[in-house]
């Protein structure tokens, strides 16, 4: 992850110090990173921190996303930062809002529900809480568990001044109930089949830690058992091998839980039956172009 410059200079510039216990050693570390002896600020602010002063946190954090007396560390300094907002510290809610719009179009869903959480609950200013709901929502579309669940509760209790809608209320009620049940179970979608009419493919997953096993039907009726397959996160992939009047055939998956629905993404590699007898080739085939379907939870 990378951070904007703007933002990694303001950081040290703009910290100030509450008067609290540990002030001298909290003044040392001040005056350690202004004369640029960033090593002694690291050494003054680490205690400090590891015992909760929200100030030493903020700093020690901002020490680590500069890569200033310690080597550079992005979520490390995040870590530190955030640990002082959560506990009410009103800078170290600002730069933690602050960072997290330079990383909010990098697509981390965990930065996205970051944001809109922060922006809901006013850190580093008051925002437009339909704006928030942008980050959430982006989120919830790729997969982002968390995200689905707050919405489901923002759109039916009404929650930050937003008005209740039944219909949205709804829609990320199922989309995080279907995370909650998991990929386990049987979805269906339609493809393209032969003569342009659609093909309708089912599968039935069962999930073991990071294997995938199960089965899927589709041309011919028949329960065909998948093979490889690993799911990681929301991402999964797994093949399918068939035979149609000595046409071998592989087919590769890979695909994204999205709760309420799989977007599944496929090629097909074509072994074509070897011919025998002299002079004769021993057969060929193709891979298919990528093609994308969406499948949906039947039970």
């Amino acid at each position: 992850m990378k951070v904007g410059t703007s933002v990694v200079i303001a950081l040290l510039i703009s910290v100030v110090f509450p008067i609290m216990a540990n002030t001298d050693q909290l003044e040392d570390a001040n005056t350690a990173i202004e004369i640029k002896d960033y090593k002694k600020a690291f050494e003054l602010l680490q205690p400090l921190a590891e015992e909760g002063n929200t100030a030493a946190q903020t700093r020690l954090g901002a020490l680590y996303v500069n890569g200033q007396g310690v080597e550079k560390d992005l979520d490390k300094g995040l870590s530190w930062i955030m640990k002082a907002a959560t506990q009410g510290d009103e800078t170290a809610k600002r730069i933690a809002f602050s960072l997290h719009l330079e990383l909010v179009n990098q697509g981390d869903t965990t930065v996205m529900y970051n944001c809109g959480y922060m922006c809901l609950n006013d850190w580093g200013g008051e925002h437009d809480a339909n704006d928030c709901l942008g980050w959430l929502e982006n989120a919830g579309k790729i997969g982002h568990e968390k995200s689905a669940k707050l919405l489901a509760r923002i759109y039916t209790e009404g929650l930050h001044g937003i008005t209740p809608d039944e219909e949205k209320a709804t829609y990320w009620s199922n989309v995080s109930e279907g995370f909650a049940a998991g990929i386990d179970g049987t979805w269906s979608g339609e493809v393209p089949g032969f003569g342009g009419q659609p093909l309708t493919l089912t599968f039935t997953f069962q999930r073991d830690d990071d294997t995938l096993s199960g089965t899927t039907r589709g041309f011919g009726g028949q329960d065909i058992r998948i093979r490889n397959g690993q799911i990681d996160g929301n991402d999964f992939s797994f093949t399918v091998q068939s035979s149609f009047f000595g046409t071998k055939s592989t087919t590769s998956y890979t695909g994204i839980f999205l709760g309420d629905r799989l977007k599944l993404t496929y090629t097909t590699k074509m072994s074509a039956p070897r011919r025998r007898g002299p002079g004769t080739s021993r057969g060929g085939g193709g891979e298919s172009p990528p093609m994308s379907f969406v499948a949906k939870r039947v039970q």
